[in-house]
């Protein structure tokens, strides 16, 4: 599924005030479902009329939605609108100078784009979608998020997220291969840019079963530096793990787990089982959980703090 960045196509015509309208939105949402529009109007410092008519473009480009059927005229930022805030933000602060609009990731949580620093440097844009992919799925993906919070938008989830999965490769990326984080701003995160491979694909064909375990191997070896850090992916997979040469990278940490977390003890052998299988099934590596396991287990103890007896 290729998710058009309507942002980059907003940009360009944005004015300073559409920018301070989108914040003001963006800010009230904290207290509004729908913000009126007098607070916006009296955030960006301008009259009423001058708003509305400001707010009408904005939802014509799909950066905000209208509603007038609540008693009074409110308006919400759309994920598009989000998106712009964080794009100005980034731009400000000299992390990208422009973004492409090709896509080069995509999965059930964020999209992924080409951005270009000021340097000229490639990096990775990864824009977080939580909510019309995930919501159907919100009990089980990014639980952690909802506890304790009421009124929480998608957009602030996808902030938390955004966060989160930052923290994880600031923490990791000078003990593991996992890509380098450079800045976060909002939903969106800023990484390096790695050429390679996700495992998911590449054809059965183009690895050979002897370069398939050297990759499994390699698989192994870095996430027990993790966990025995202290940190469990919690959603390892073909799909998050990228060839890059004769080296991988695990990707997609926004769903990690500390050790101490009670579920991370379970979510550590579905992980294992889940990239054994994947192994076992495509290039007929033969792995035994049993025989991986106690070195993982051990590591998840020590990180803990625990003894471990074998």
């Amino acid at each position: 599924m290729v998710s058009k960045l309507l942002a980059l196509e907003a940009y360009p015509s944005l004015r300073d005030l559409d920018f301070r309208i989108l914040r003001g939105v963006e800010l009230n949402m904290r207290h509004h479902k729908w913000v009126p529009l007098e607070d916006i109007a009296r955030f960006a410092r301008v009259d009423v009329e001058t708003a509305s008519f400001r707010l009408g473009k904005l939802d014509d480009m799909s950066l905000v939605r209208r509603r007038s059927d609540i008693g009074y005229i409110g308006y919400q930022l759309t994920i598009h609108g989000y998106d712009v805030l964080a794009i100005r933000a980034l731009a400000r602060k000299g992390v990208v100078e422009a973004i492409s609009t090709t896509q080069i990731g995509v999965g059930k949580d964020a999209d992924v784009y080409v951005g270009i620093t000021p340097a000229g440097e490639r990096v990775a844009v990864k824009f977080n979608r939580i909510g019309g992919r995930t919501a159907s799925r919100r009990a089980t993906y990014h639980s952690h998020v909802f506890a304790d919070k009421h009124h929480t938008s998608w957009l602030y989830v996808s902030r938390l997220i955004a966060k989160k999965e930052y923290d994880a490769l600031v923490l990791l990326s000078p003990i593991a291969r996992v890509p380098k984080p450079i800045a976060w701003n909002r939903h969106v995160l800023v990484m390096e840019f790695v050429e390679g491979t996700e495992l998911a694909e590449l054809r059965d064909d183009e690895l050979t079963r002897e370069e398939a375990e050297n990759v499994l191997d390699r698989i192994l070896e870095e996430y027990l530096k993790i966990v025995r850090f202290g940190i469990v992916h919690s959603d390892l997979s073909e799909f998050n793990v990228v060839l890059t040469g004769d080296d991988i990278l695990i990707i997609d940490w926004a769903q990690h787990l500390t050790t101490a977390h009670p579920k991370s003890y379970e979510l550590l052998k579905r992980d294992l089982t889940v990239i054994i299988n994947a192994f076992r099934r495509r290039w007929r590596v033969e792995r035994s959980f049993d025989e991986i396991w106690p070195a993982f287990e051990r590591a998840w103890h020590e990180s803990r703090g625990e003894g471990y007896d074998d």
